[in-house]
């Protein structure tokens, strides 16, 4: 009995008839098709942002490059933080300030004064008067350590330092974004032209598809050549949904690194 049953198994694959083996061709077929459908609809989203996108309908690498390094949040810190340094070169330029101080004085008082007076022909008279005296004292007092004046110096040329350093790295994201934008801005255009030539793909095996269609329900074609004509049919979609995938991809990305649409 377990002879029998073995031998019933082995003998399956081999009892298979030519309609089974076509509708097991067709089943393939039917699910590219699948396939396919549950692509589109997963790609709904991307295709409607993809329609009627052409190179065209972009803004200009040059424009793209300028807007991107506008938006740079990273480029604004650096430049904030060079205004900062600047500002402290100018307060440092000015500590020599606190050395220097500013006197007055106002002196009050009354005073007597004895004149004498002689003529010769008399004797001496002696005259007193009493006078108000004010005295004004106006001074500047400038006292500047020598230490003083050689940090300043040092801390200035220091500080100028810091200046150049953010201005280099400034330069180090103006290079990283202005790579990014013209890297991804290649990708898209070459996405483009892809979807382009794979549309004309698209509806050439659609074409086909039709007429292999018509000889297949006349009888004039046989299963095998009508599978391969669905086969190539649906392939060339899911190569066309990839291709306006990927397109969608490097244009989201070029969008984040610009910081704005980029379309016209």
């Amino acid at each position: 009995m377990k002879v029998f049953t073995n031998q019933i198994e082995h003998e399956r694959p081999d009892s298979l008839t030519a309609i089974q083996i076509k509708n097991q061709r067709f089943n393939k077929g039917f699910f590219l098709a699948m396939l396919l459908a549950l692509l589109l609809l997963s790609q709904v989203s991307k295709a409607q942002v993809l329609d009627n996108v052409a190179l065209d309908n972009i803004k200009p690498l040059e424009e793209l490059l300028t807007i991107a390094e506008g938006n740079m949040a990273s480029i604004d810190r650096l430049s904030t933080s060079q205004e900062k340094v600047m500002e402290e070169i100018s307060v440092t330029k000015k500590k020599w300030l606190r050395h220097l101080a500013l006197t007055a004085g106002v002196n009050y008082g009354n005073g007597i004064v004895s004149d004498q007076l002689t003529d010769g022909a008399t004797d001496n008279r002696f005259t007193y008067l009493t006078r108000q005296n004010i005295t004004y004292n106006v001074g500047l007092n400038l006292r500047l350590p020598f230490t003083e004046v050689s940090s300043r110096k040092h801390e200035i040329k220091i500080q100028k330092l810091e200046i150049k350093r953010l201005e280099g790295m400034k330069q180090e994201q103006r290079d990283f974004i202005r790579q990014e934008v013209v890297r991804f801005y290649k990708e898209l255009k070459s996405c483009l032209k892809a979807v382009e030539l794979q549309t004309e793909v698209v509806e050439a095996n659609e074409v086909a598809l039709k007429i292999a269609e018509n000889f297949f329900k006349a009888g004039k074609t046989p299963m095998e050549q009508y599978r391969m004509a669905v086969d190539a049919c649906y392939t060339s979609k899911l190569e066309y949904e990839k291709s306006k995938n990927e397109a969608w991809y490097c244009m989201k990305i070029l969008s984040e690194l610009v910081g704005e649409s980029i379309l016209k």
